[in-house]
């Protein structure tokens, strides 16, 4: 063991001094003590388990349930056994058979036949939701229909279906049940029995159940998609269009006839991740914890389209598996920092793709497009969408983002100039009162008028990052204007849109009464909040709860109706933790996320989703269920529980700084330009027991932070560090030791 010069102890909020630590040098021995098979997890395979994608390319359903004349229809869960046979007959119900694969999946689906009777038509629909794979019919009487009689003129012919039970109910009249036993969408007649028992007027509401099969895909925006429609003529293997994301297929014979089955699966073509393909990784002692942080990683998995897939030479991350499947800045935020703490250098080549769609696309005034290939129609290539100024800024942060992670200079060094013409289009919004006014959109979609106090925040953040960089690779001028305009533009915020009687930020000066979400969770993660006034801040957040997570303010809501945001609940948690409320952090991380991460839950995907309405559902078909911008839990559980982040590109200088909160101990690995950086820590409030093993690569230096009470002592690496001054506080109290890269074991203990 060797004694470093570059090594030294400084306790956070107290002055003392302290022997200095002891480390040792990569691959060297933990020197004494603590032994990583003391606590149940660490440093084990277990979390291997915890991952979600398929071990093969070639997926089956785990379930199967068959409506009409089916048989067999769980020989198609193991892909052997009798044949799975659907049978229609004409004015029967339609054969068909609902295919759960139990979690998201994406690729082309595959039928193999063995068997055809008569000229049958299949269809096949996928969804990503249950109770969006059939539409019911919405529709009303439009001519009337006389007691008696068995035929009813729609105003629509839209999902009907024979079989279906089929609803009348006039106004403040009793509702008539019959079933379909045929129909004319030309006509927009529909046949019912038994013969209806009395009179219907014009403008009864119809409704049926279950509904017809219907695709949840937005083609026009995917470009890919919709239902697969197969006329089979003998045996053989029949391939469907691509599907980005979904967990239901359902297969109808739809006109008379007979097909039978040996096979129905997915060849998988999202990124197929096995326990391999992680190059960081995260467990915890808490269950519930460890399966977010996977359901992230996976749901980034989802989102990014392979080399050649769609007919798109390049790779890239798409905001979704099924919508919009296009990239977006906003997204960007959350993908990059989740894939690359997940799989490492392996995902590099699609941030950089991305990324890349978005220089091609900028506009001569420097503004980045929100989605560089929204509008797809018929063309996966799409075309640029100008959505705001706020997702301009947020692709240029998106780029910075990508070089903290990898550290590659000559990418980002390449980027500079677009960098800097977005950050002058971004400054044309700040007023001479250094607040930004724009009408922007932003993420939920509805402009939002006057000085914004987030729009003003989110510039502020640009800036800082925009300096940071410039100090990396570029001038240190231009950064140290970046820092003065950022600073300007706090002094402003914090002068003008501090709303003393809410205790918190308001909307904007327009709205000042209007709490918001996002704002004051950004104030608090970028240090805007007013010294003293954070509990303050945390606690007006928490009016905003729900058992579902977090509003995005009073009445606020998007367009669609969806009050409740993952992007902005991501947002909170960072706030939370970096305001010390690791408690709440993770309160609203179980609100948000835990129920999508409960396989009992109808919408569960194994992924996160768009958005939630105030009952914890969805509000569309088409909404989002595997959506990266949810995936905030995954990066923040490494970076704030796991403790690590990076302070420099690409790790060369690093922090390790747990917060534990109540979790009894957490594990966990973080790929890196320059190695990996693997630590663990366990902590039991009760003892005032502490511990925390880390190896760092060489050639890096970091800080290492512990918890300590009053009497702590110290252990680092089998030595004894000098006690604690008696005056260091006995909650919120931390020493920072720092270090070389090395292996470090570190002991806190109470006297």
């Amino acid at each position: 063991m060797r004694t470093s010069s570059l090594c030294r102890w400084t306790i956070v909020g107290v002055i003392a001094a302290v022997a200095p630590a002891l480390v040792t040098t990569p691959g060297q021995a933990f020197a004494t003590g603590f032994r990583t098979d003391d606590v149940p997890g660490l440093n084990t395979t277990a979390w291997k388990s915890y991952v979600l994608g398929p071990s093969t390319p070639d997926v089956h359903p785990v379930q199967a349930e068959g409506r009409g004349d089916v048989t067999h229809p769980q020989s198609l869960l193991k892909a052997h056994g009798p044949a799975t046979t659907l049978t229609t007959k004409a004015g029967g119900t339609p054969a068909s058979i609902l295919l759960d694969f139990g979690k998201e999946v994406g690729g082309t689906p595959y039928l193999d036949l063995t068997k055809v009777t008569g000229s049958p038509t299949l269809t096949l629909v996928t969804s990503e939701a249950k109770q969006y794979i059939r539409t019911p019919t919405a529709t009303t009487v439009s001519a009337v229909a006389a007691g008696g009689a068995t035929q009813v003129t729609l105003a629509s012919a839209a999902n009907l279906e024979v079989g279906n039970t089929i609803t009348f109910t006039a106004a403040g009249g009793k509702p008539v049940t019959r079933t379909i036993t045929a129909f004319d969408s030309t006509a927009r007649t529909v046949t019912v029995k038994p013969a209806l028992p009395s009179d219907l007027a014009t403008g009864t509401t119809v409704s049926t159940s279950p509904g017809a099969p219907s695709s949840d895909e937005s083609r026009g925006l995917a470009g890919v998609g919709g239902p697969d429609t197969f006329q089979p003529t003998g045996a053989g293997r029949l391939t469907g269009g691509f599907h980005g994301g979904f967990r239901f297929a359902l297969l109808t014979v739809s006109s008379p006839g007979s097909v039978s089955l040996s096979s129905l699966g997915v060849n998988f073509q999202a990124f197929r991740a096995t326990p391999a393909d992680y190059q960081g990784w995260f467990l915890s002692s808490d269950d519930q914890l460890n399966r977010m942080w996977y359901s992230g990683a996976y749901t980034l998995q989802m989102n990014m389209k392979a080399p050649g897939l769609n007919s798109l030479p390049d790779a890239r991350i798409y905001d979704g598996a099924k919508r919009d499947r296009s990239v977006w800045t906003g997204d960007l935020l959350v993908q990059i920092p989740t894939l690359l703490t997940s799989l490492g250098n392996a995902g590099a080549p699609y941030v950089k793709s991305s990324l890349d769609t978005l220089v091609a696309t900028q506009r001569a005034d420097g503004a980045f497009p929100g989605s560089p290939d929204f509008s797809k129609r018929t063309s996966p290539a799409g075309s640029p969408l100008f959505y705001s100024n706020n997702y301009s800024g947020y692709g240029a942060r998106a780029f910075i983002d990508y070089f903290r992670y990898t550290g590659d200079k000559a990418y980002i060094t390449a980027a500079l100039p677009a960098l800097r013409k977005e950050l002058a289009y971004n400054n044309t919004f700040l007023t001479a009162d250094n607040l930004v006014v724009s009408n922007d959109r932003d993420y939920w979609q509805a402009s939002q008028t006057g000085e914004v106090t987030k729009y003003s925040i989110d510039y502020y953040i640009l800036l800082k990052e925009m300096a940071w960089l410039e100090r990396s690779v570029g001038s240190a001028a231009l950064a140290d204007a970046d820092d003065a305009t950022a600073d300007a533009i706090k002094t402003a915020v914090m002068g003008k849109l501090w709303n003393p009687a809410l205790g918190a930020y308001g909307q904007s000066n327009s709205k000042p009464d209007v709490l918001v979400e996002d704002a004051n969770a950004l104030a608090l993660q970028y240090g805007f909040v007013p010294a003293g006034k954070e509990a303050g801040v945390l606690a007006a957040m928490k009016t905003l709860w729900t058992p579902y997570g977090a509003v995005m303010g009073p009445g606020l809501q998007d367009p669609t109706g969806h009050t409740i945001e993952p992007f902005a609940n991501g947002m909170e948690t960072a706030g939370r933790f970096a305001a010390g409320d690791t408690a709440g952090a993770l309160d609203l991380m179980r609100r948000t996320w835990g129920p999508m991460i409960d396989k009992n839950n109808p919408l569960y995907t194994g992924a996160f989703w768009e958005f939630k309405n105030s009952t914890g559902g969805v509000n569309r078909a088409t909404a989002s269920l595997a959506h990266g911008w949810a995936a905030s839990p995954s990066v923040q559980l490494t970076e704030q529980l796991l403790g690590v982040t990076a302070v420099s590109a690409g790790y060369q200088s690093w922090s390790i700084s747990p917060r534990p909160g109540t979790v009894r101990w957490a594990s966990g690995a973080v790929p890196t330009a320059y190695g990996t950086i693997e630590t663990e820590w366990t902590s039991d409030p009760k003892s005032g027991r502490f511990t925390l093993t880390a190896q760092t690569p060489a050639h890096t230096t970091g800080t290492i932070t512990v918890p300590v009470g009053r009497n702590s002592v110290i252990t680092v690496n089998g030595r004894a560090a000098k006690e604690l001054d008696s005056r260091a506080k006995t909650s919120g109290g931390s020493v920072v030791l720092t270090v070389p890269g090395g292996t470090y074991q570190i002991t806190v203990t109470q006297r």
